[in-house]
């Protein structure tokens, strides 16, 4: 092992570490789901279609996508810490602006704009980790940074919500603008520097490397399933706000705020699926975690007691938490030597597929069948089992 490295790792508060990566995970994914629960909010406020408002998710995921193909390479040359630091900062300055317009489409410009900043994290992160942690804390430092991204999902429409609520939806990014200077001091004290050797392989150069996997079948099954994660929970949470308001459920903005919350402890069990490889198998993880999310997904929609749709909701989530860690492992064993490359594709797709959710919502709800979001994921979720299937007789892992 190189000295430096062995030098940096002795004198690391690994806890400490673990603790702030997961802080900004969370804090920073969190930003995608934002403006979650304002759709209906910016539709009526700014005199623009459902389906316009949709696009303040769906544009800074897309952003985020391509933003994700960029910074990981950067990190690769120029080192983790610094473009993390440097993504911030930016992210501290954008999303404040967002509040400050009166019309929607700057709004959406700006949130593309915060999109592409705010992909400095997640990518380099996930490279952070392997370089800075000794092998038997990884995985619990990966574990905990996988569980703020999927937590990100549930607080993003909590904050938002309960901001709004009490304040006004600018409010929401002013105040998301100061947590992320907190976060910035806190990454730029506490987190240590990797001052390792860089590669000097330049970025286009690696993201050929990164198009040249989409050569593998295995690896496009892996990315086929990999979109419908978040595309079937921004889907779910985006119906969810106008399904829960009909004569069925007559919810107020206050109690659907509770029933989004509650996904929290679904994303609990993302910290437990480690346990249940170990006990049943990757691939029976992948597949019973799939089949499970689709499964309780549809039955949502056929459902009138409001108690039972919660614990639906919550179950669904489950079943998408256990199974991102797992097809993550799957996705880096399959890639081998470029474990790296395929794992940053693996996070431009995931979140292709956030992009989609929202605007494959307000597009199923548009037909006038409320229940028609949820029939549709379901299926699609189905269809990941059987491709994951397909994954497991064409690759050996255990």
């Amino acid at each position: 092992m190189n000295k430096s490295i062995t030098t940096i790792k002795s004198k690391s508060n690994y806890s400490l570490m673990t603790l702030i990566l997961f802080w900004c995970g969370l804090i920073v994914m969190s930003s995608m789901y934002l403006t979650i629960p304002l759709i209906s909010l910016f539709s009526s406020t700014f005199d623009v279609p459902s389906g316009v408002a949709a696009w303040t998710s769906s544009i800074f995921c897309i952003f985020f996508a391509v933003g994700c193909l960029v910074y990981g390479p950067m990190s690769d040359r120029y080192g983790r810490k610094k473009i993390i630091l440097i993504g911030m900062t930016m992210l501290t300055v954008i999303t404040p602006l967002v509040g400050l317009f009166d019309n929607i489409y700057w709004i959406l410009t700006m949130r593309a704009l915060q999109g592409a900043v705010a992909a400095s994290f997640s990518p380099v992160a996930l490279a952070y980790i392997p370089e800075m942690f000794p092998d038997d804390k990884k995985l619990t430092a990966t574990g905990f940074l996988v569980t703020g991204f999927l937590m990100a999902g549930i607080v993003g429409q909590v904050i938002s919500g309960l901001i709004n609520q009490y304040l006004a939806w600018n409010y929401v990014f002013y105040i998301m603008g100061l947590t992320y200077l907190v976060t910035l001091v806190l990454v730029l004290l506490l987190l240590p520097n990797d001052n390792l050797p860089r590669l000097k392989t330049s970025i286009i150069q690696t993201v050929e490397n990164m198009a040249s996997l989409l050569k593998i079948k295995p690896l496009i099954l892996c990315f086929a399933v990999d979109v419908m994660f978040l595309m079937s929970m921004m889907c779910m949470y985006t119906s969810l706000g106008y399904y829960l308001i009909e004569p069925q459920f007559g919810l107020n903005s206050q109690e659907i705020l509770y029933v989004r919350a509650a996904g929290i402890f679904g994303i609990i069990f993302a910290a437990t699926s480690g346990l249940f490889v170990k006990k049943f198998g990757l691939f029976n993880v992948l597949i019973g975690g799939l089949l499970i999310a689709a499964i309780s997904l549809t039955s949502i929609a056929f459902v009138s007691s409001i108690q039972i749709l919660v614990l639906l909701s919550v179950i669904f989530v489950a079943g998408i938490a256990v199974t991102a860690p797992a097809l993550i492992t799957i996705i880096g064993q399959i890639g081998g030597q470029s474990r790296g490359a395929a794992l940053s594709l693996h996070t431009v797709i995931l979140f292709i597929g956030a992009g989609i959710g929202p605007i494959l919502a307000i597009t199923l709800l548009d037909t006038g069948i409320n229940i028609l979001p949820y029939l549709v994921m379901g299926l699609i979720l189905l269809l990941g089992v059987g491709l994951s299937l397909l994954i497991k007789k064409s690759v050996k892992i255990a």
